[in-house]
Order: structure tokens, then sequence, then C-alpha cells
């Protein structure tokens, strides 16, 4: 289980322990000033193994010089025998250093389709997502980056994938302070503290990706390029910052192709892109929109589908389970399958984010002169959300006569998969406010009323 590698404590060995605790150092005050971050809280996802070990006591050794608060977490899979004894001996660890700590549970599914590796680590990591802390620091280092790269060219990546795993990962709150660092340098760290660290038995085990470029590969490709780790690392960087000009690239394309809260595609302004841009452009509004990336099959498809077509033709591409790429009257949608067309029937209670069975949501927005004028008829009024039933009739506009639900909606331009989903906001039995279209004429706001505006989000994942 734990094993002490008592190391001989070298004036190198001693060299590279402090090049390690300086460039940790560096790194920490340069990102808390970067991040104008006054005392965060961070997380070692700590396993017990060699890496984790040394990220936790350099951190630990730098508490009292930078001002951060430092706490850790076991994330326990069950999936080894030694599996109780690892998390026991983080436990230790932390106590006699001082650290807090946090054991959690997870369930790996082993018949997900991802495989075993894959499995573990979405399960990992989603249990450190859920903690709270400001960022989550984990232990990957140099020769991680470098077998990272070539796995995912073994697995033909794009250039996302190339790119690696970031040193700063903002939006998952992530932080791998020892990615520059070559593995050499923690076993020396770990060498002059006399650190003691767990061994997993299937770190070994070469029938998993990762442990076959480690132990097979990379040794082999050492003894012909004596510094190819470093080097693939340093491609990897190269990499990122290439995938990071086509993100630039995407935002400023996305002003012209998608809506402000890029949910919809401009399938006009799409085709006037070279075939690059809009391959970029798709996979970046995927992304922001909580969709892995697809294949690049299936990103072909999509792509030929939304700019061959007829302009009238109906599409349905399906991207992830239960969501597809659609389009209507020129523009592109992701769609989800409705969770539940179970009847809707809600009192709206002042509430301004009420989310609907079918897990869509309405957005409710009070304003002065504007929107609905929920406040004439006095504290009594009752607003109430309802389903689409059929037979509807709404007065848009004073002078006019009152129209057809189904007509305002067509001349809207809502797509007809949203039309049966869009709820609706009644006063007693009187339709008074369609969401995204407006509100009763009769009882539109005046500049001196507080007016009442319904925005609707069709559910998307």
């Amino acid at each position: 289980m734990a094993s002490s590698k008592k190391l001989p404590a070298s004036n190198l060995v001693r060299k590279e322990a402090d090049s390690l605790l300086s460039h940790l150092e560096l790194f920490l005050i340069s990102f808390l000033k970067q991040h104008q971050l006054a005392r965060p809280t961070l997380l070692i996802a700590y396993s017990g193994g060699l890496d984790s070990t040394v990220l936790l006591h350099a951190m630990h050794q730098l508490q009292s010089e930078i001002p951060f608060h430092l706490s850790a977490m076991h994330v326990h899979h069950g999936l080894s025998l030694h599996a109780d004894k690892w998390a026991d001996f983080c436990e230790k660890t932390c106590a006699n250093l001082g650290v807090s700590f946090k054991k959690t549970h997870v369930h790996v599914e082993q018949n997900a389709g991802l495989g075993i590796e894959a499995s573990a680590r979405a399960a990992r990591y989603q249990a450190l997502q859920a903690a709270t802390a400001d960022f989550i620091c984990l232990a990957h280092h140099q020769d991680d980056q470098a077998e990272t790269l070539l796995l995912q060219l073994a697995r033909g990546a794009g250039v996302k994938g190339l790119a690696g795993m970031a040193k700063i990962d903002k939006k998952r709150r992530l932080l791998r302070p020892l990615l520059s660092i070559p593995h050499a340098d923690l076993v020396a760290y770990a060498g002059q503290y006399k650190l003691q660290w767990v061994d997993d038995e299937s770190n070994a085990d070469t029938a998993f990706d990762r442990n076959f470029i480690r132990h097979v590969l990379m040794p082999t490709f050492s003894e012909r390029y004596a510094s190819i780790t470093k080097t693939l690392a340093r491609s990897a960087n190269h990499i990122a910052e290439a995938n990071a000009l086509l993100d630039e690239l995407a935002a400023l394309d996305a002003s012209n192709v998608l809506d402000a809260s890029y949910k919809t595609v401009n399938v006009n302004q799409l085709k006037l892109l070279s075939q690059a841009r809009q391959s970029n452009l798709i996979r970046f509004w995927l992304t922001n929109n909580q969709i892995v990336v697809p294949s690049t099959v299936l990103l072909s498809q999509i792509l030929q589908q939304l700019s061959s077509e007829k302009a009238d033709a109906a599409i349905k591409v399906k991207v992830v389970e239960s969501v597809h790429v659609m389009r209507y009257q020129g523009f592109a949608y992701l769609v989800a399958e409705p969770v539940s067309l179970a009847p809707i029937n809600l009192l709206w209670q002042g509430e301004e984010v009420v989310i609907l069975p079918n897990l869509s949501r309405l957005f409710f927005t009070k304003e002065m002169g504007k929107g609905f004028a929920y406040q004439r008829g006095g504290s009594d009024i009752k607003l109430r959300i309802k389903n689409r039933e059929g037979g509807e009739y709404f007065k848009p506009a004073l002078g006019r006569p009152k129209r057809h639900l189904k007509a305002i909606m067509q001349s809207s331009q809502i797509p007809p998969w949203q039309r049966v989903q869009l709820p609706l906001i009644f006063m007693d039995e009187t339709l008074v406010i369609i969401p995204n279209i407006g509100s009763d004429a009769e009882m539109e706001a005046q500049s001196h009323e507080l007016g009442l505006s319904v925005r609707w989000e069709p559910a998307t994942s």
C-alpha cells in the first residue's frame, strides 16, 4: 500500500525539489494576481499517489507565504481491493499536515460504453465539480501532457483535443500548477522531503491506453529522443495557442451568424463563410450550448444538410442523445426532445424564473412602462401558466381585431416544434401574455405603470 521511496538527497535532487517549489510559488502568485483573488479556497484532488502527494505537500509549504485556504478531497471509486486503505492513508496524511479533508464515494458505471478509465474519470470530475471551492487543483505534470497528446493523436482528435490539458481552466474551476514540471522533479521532491504515497496497481496495467503509452511507447521514444516529453508538451502548448485563435475567430464569425445568446444559426450568413470557418463555428456553437463536439463525419453531415438542402426542407440531425439540429425559415436550432408533455397549470407567485416540467424556463422581468400591466387590476390578479390547448385568440395591437394564436405564431416565425411546447400566461380565462411575443394590447403598461415581460427559453439538453 503506502511506500516510502527514500531517494538519496543529492545536490541535484535538492535543486530539482527547490525548483518545483519555486515554480509553484510563482505560478500561484501570478494566478491570484491575474484573477484578482483575495484568499481563495483551493481544493487538492488527492488520490494518495506520488503526484498528488507532492502537490499537497508543496502547496501546504506555501500556505504561510501566499494567501489561500487549502483543503483536499479524495474520490473513492471502489474499484480496487485497496480503495479503503488508500482513503485512510489520505485522511491521515491530511491530518498530519493540518489540511481540511473530505472523502466522497462515487459509483463508476462499468457498462456505459466509455471504458472503465473514462467512466471513472467522469465520475471523479463530477464529484470534484460539486465540491465547494473556488478552484480544484490537479497534479497533472509535463509527462501527463505528453501522454495526452499521443493519446489524442491515436484517437484522431482535432485541434481542441490535441491542445491537451489547460493549466488554467476557469470555466470548470480547474488548476494544474505542475503541468510544466517533469515527473522526475516530482520524484526528487518526494525524496527530499521523505514523503510517503500509495501505489495504484492499475497504473501498471498496459491494457489501459494511457498506461500503454507511459510504459511501452514513451520509453521507446525516449531512447531515441532524449527530450521527447518536453518536446511533446511544448507541441501541445503550440496547438493550444492555435485552438485559442480558432475560438477567437469563431467569436468574430458568431457576431454575424449566431444570435446574441448563441442559440440559433443564421444559415444564409453561415454559407458566406469558407468551409473551414463553417466547421469551426458549428463546433463553437455546439460547445457553447454544452454539446460534446461531434465526430468529423457528423459535423460534415450537419453542414451538408444546412447548406445544401432546399431552404424550406425539413432537416433533423441527431448530435447527442435526445438533441437534434433542426432548421426553420433559414435558421438552425438545437432542439431537445421534451422531457415531459404533461399538462402545465401553474400559478405565478412572483418568481423571476420558473422551470417547467419539460425543463424549459420562463424568465419574468418587471419594468416601468413595458409589458403587461399586472398591477392595474389590484393585488387580487392571478396569473396562471398553462399549455396551449388550441383555439386560443389574442389581441396583439390596439385598434386591431383578435387573431388566432396559430396565425400569430406563424407570423412571429416560431418554429413548429416550439409551438407545441410554448407556455402561455392567462388571467382568469383570458390569454394575456405570449412569452417572446408580447402582451394583450388592452393591458399594455403605460409609462407610469409597472409592467411584466416574459421570456421563454426552450430546453436544449
